[in-house]
Parts: C-alpha cells; structure tokens; sequence
C-alpha cells in the first residue's frame, strides 16, 4: 500500500476519533498500513487490566467512517464487540 503523509494522517487522526467515541478510559494505538487494508494495534483497559487487540480494517471503510455515519456505527460496534468495551 503505496500511501502519502496525509492519507496516513487521516487514518491515525480517524482511529483516534473512534477509540474515543468507544469511550475507553486509557487507550494506545498504533496504524499501519497493510498490503490491502489498515491495521489497527489497540491495547486498552476497558475494565480491569490491559488488553492487546489487532483490528484489521479495510481503507475504504476506514475512509467513509469519516462522513457516514451508518459506516462509523457499524465499525464501533464490531470494535466494541472486539474489545468487549
């Protein structure tokens, strides 16, 4: 995946968004682009203790979490699932 500084901009700030929208206490979280889809290091404390997770996502729905909402819910609810948040 051939990316500029600003597609990878977008990606990390566009994560950021949606960790925080999980309403998770205490998060890190590392973006890394992938052959054909983003990955997505997570490690959280949604209740007790530290949890590592690897999220892969796809660009283009990674992209429309950006401005449609029926794709930022459906990728919160799988993350939220994920994380067991």
């Amino acid at each position: 995946m051939q990316l500029s500084e600003k597609q990878l901009t977008e990606a990390r700030d566009t994560v950021q968004t949606l960790l925080e929208q999980l309403g998770l206490a205490a998060y890190l979280f590392e973006v890394e682009p992938r052959t054909d889809h983003w990955e997505v290091r997570v490690e959280c404390a949604p209740d007790s203790g530290w949890q590592s997770s690897i999220l892969n996502v796809d660009e283009s729905w990674l992209t429309a979490c950006r401005t449609d909402a029926s794709a930022r819910d459906k990728l919160l609810e799988e993350w939220r699932q994920r994380l067991q948040v």
